[in-house]
């Protein structure tokens, strides 16, 4: 995280999907963030993803930057 007040900027990791409230990130620990995008790729939904983000409230993260999160061997 990096930023103050009511809007910091985030770089999240983990499993994208659609709940229903739009597309979301689970997290290894267990949190949970709405995506404000309209642009995700669709073809990423169940894959891990990075995202970069100003945070809006409490679990909502106005994306800028998606990407495929990348599995080190």
């Amino acid at each position: 995280m990096f930023g103050n007040g009511n809007n910091r900027r985030m770089r999240v990791s983990g499993v994208l999907s659609d709940d229903g409230h739009g597309p979301s990130i689970l997290t290894d620990s267990g949190d949970l963030w709405i995506l404000d995008r309209l642009d995700l790729d669709l073809d990423l939904l169940g894959s891990r993803v990075t995202v970069e983000g100003a945070q809006h409230g409490y679990d909502r993260l106005v994306v800028d930057w998606t990407g495929a999160a990348v599995q080190m061997n």
